[in-house]
């Protein structure tokens, strides 16, 4: 093949792909277009539940709040006057919203995908407020309408604030927020307990109570978490089936390496030997089982 007819082919072809480029960039064009023109159809708002299906925020709020944003109802406006970065920075900044993320699909359906905080504690204050404080220690408000099952938290005189969560400083909130974020992750102290309650008496302690059982669990402060809950799990699983279900008005946790029962009936302290009359620990029932 000549030289010329080479370099015939070789401009052909390239003509031909610029012919395609053009073509397909056109289309696209005019397919961008016509979506930037076209109206919303349709908003899908995608909720992520929370436990067992439990919402802090409805789709309806979720519109609601999208609506006033945008200053227009949503299913009406022009997709290429919405500007979606603004409206999902508006989402983010509710306070029980984690995280918002708004998209389009081929159908020009607007889709509102949220994800929710998730609160570990709901805190009733002293004059009567509440709040919830998620696993980052931020404070998610209680709204009418909605509710999470977790543990309740009362007693706390600390006026709330990030720092309260976030530093070393021993907070008595701090403190009740290290222990309620352990058990958050535990599925047996998670069924275990429905609230926490801090004294008001000179020492302060922080009192855990069962959603079963008449005992309290007297938790002093949030040192040692881990090895407490161990002793109790211990407790629960060696000591109480051999020794009764409702005989302790309290457990004390306190204690290194053992539980510390406080009778409810001091007449029952004769029929549990060797248990000291008003005292048990983890070690002297796997001795007495033995």
């Amino acid at each position: 093949m000549s030289d010329r007819k080479l370099n015939m082919k070789r401009v052909r072809d390239a003509m031909i792909w610029l012919t395609l480029i053009a073509g397909i960039s056109a289309l696209l064009f005019f397919s961008i277009m016509r979506k930037s023109n076209a109206e919303v159809k349709t908003l899908v708002v995608e909720i992520e539940k929370i436990n067992d299906g439990e919402q802090l925020i409805s789709e309806k709020e979720i519109k609601q709040i999208l609506q006033l944003a945008a200053g227009k109802t949503i299913t009406k406006a022009n997709i290429k006057t919405l500007n979606l970065r603004k409206l999902e920075a508006k989402l983010n900044k509710d306070k029980r919203i984690q995280r918002a993320d708004l998209y389009f699909d081929s159908k020009n359906r607007l889709h509102a995908h949220i994800i929710q905080k998730k609160p570990i504690m709901r805190v009733i204050e002293e004059e009567g407020g509440e709040y919830y404080l998620d696993e980052n220690g931020k404070q998610v408000p209680v709204t009418r309408g909605s509710a999470v099952r977790v543990p309740l938290v009362t007693g706390i005189r600390d006026t709330f604030s990030l720092v309260n969560t976030k530093s070393d400083r021993p907070s008595k909130l701090k403190q009740v927020f290290d222990i309620m974020k352990y058990v958050a992750k535990d599925p047996f102290l998670t069924a275990l307990i429905e609230q926490a309650h801090v004294e008001h008496d000179s020492i302060g302690d922080i009192v855990l109570i069962p959603k079963l059982g008449r005992e309290k669990l007297i938790f002093g402060d949030a040192s040692d978490i881990q090895a407490k809950f161990d002793n109790l799990k211990i407790f629960y699983r060696d000591g109480m089936p051999k020794l009764g279900w409702s005989r302790y008005k309290s457990l004390n946790l306190k204690y290194s390496h053992q539980v510390r029962g406080m009778l409810a009936n001091p007449e029952h302290a004769a029929k549990i030997k060797p248990i000291l009359r008003d005292t048990l620990t983890a070690q002297l029932i796997k001795k007495d089982n033995k």
